[in-house]
């Protein structure tokens, strides 16, 4: 979900055993590690990933959505909320308001990635930090992923919370390789691991995703967990609209 990566990107901006057996006279019993457990190919957890969130086909009717919601920023203690606005194939608006700093707001049209804010000012989006934007507006990202991210290896299992989920480093081009951790018995994508690029420079994000609701018969998590160096992003939406009729003009970066 795009909109996680946003509101990251904008409060980025605000902050800178051994076991040990008895002795004995006889010859140990040595046996051979066992193998570890073949994995399944990217293809089969991409695709097992895509029928989990509704199938391509529910996905692909969906060309527009609306959501809003609630931060919370710790350990600060700063509470906010959040409106977003998305269009196929590759548009998005997000206004990030913080309570004593103002309204944080990026948009992108298609072409141009842009940004408003109280501290910055009104100023685009250039580098790796469009090349980013373009990634993560992809309005059809998740039935995408092998399309976005051309070398997807599968690196192992790991914990999520007490849940195992396959590992996947996906890269794409351009930019540094992010991590999918995608739910081994549910298929979702419950954590994915990124390099975020700001104005201020590059910082490491783990982003936990959960309570996975369906809406038009595609699921989508309405709670969203960011950590980071030095500060957590708990994000709570409590609306998600689809197939909604706006103005694109919301997308087109504003007269300075």
């Amino acid at each position: 979900m795009k909109l996680k990566l946003t509101i990251f990107l904008i409060v980025a901006g605000l902050l800178a055993v051994n076991v040990f057996g008895q002795k004995t006279d006889a010859k140990p019993d040595v046996k051979a590690p066992a193998p570890p457990p073949a994995l399944p190919a990217v293809k089969d957890i991409i695709d097992k990933y895509v029928q989990a969130i509704g199938g391509r086909a529910a996905i692909e009717e969906i060309q527009s959505r609306y959501m809003k919601g609630t931060v919370t920023l710790s350990p600060m203690g700063v509470n906010g909320t959040v409106e977003a606005y998305a269009a196929a194939p590759d548009k998005s608006y997000q206004k990030l308001t913080l309570a004593g700093l103002g309204e944080f707001i990026e948009g992108f049209d298609g072409t141009t990635a842009w940004s408003v804010n109280p501290l910055q000012g009104n100023r685009d989006k250039t580098g790796d930090e469009l090349t980013q934007t373009k990634l993560t507006a992809n309005f059809y990202r998740e039935i995408n992923l092998d399309k976005l991210y051309p070398k997807m290896e599968v690196k192992g299992v790991e914990k999520v919370g007490d849940r195992d989920a396959y590992v996947v480093v996906a890269t794409p081009a351009g930019l540094d390789p992010q991590t999918f951790y995608f739910d081994k018995e549910s298929g979702l994508l419950v954590r994915e691991d990124a390099t975020m690029i700001s104005p201020q420079g590059k910082m490491a994000v783990k982003t936990f995703s959960d309570d996975f609701r369906a809406v038009d018969g595609v699921k989508m998590p309405f709670k969203i967990r960011a950590v980071m160096p030095q500060f957590e992003i708990q994000t709570t939406l409590t609306e998600i609209k689809n197939k909604v009729k706006f103005d694109n003009a919301i997308f087109t970066k504003p007269k300075e």
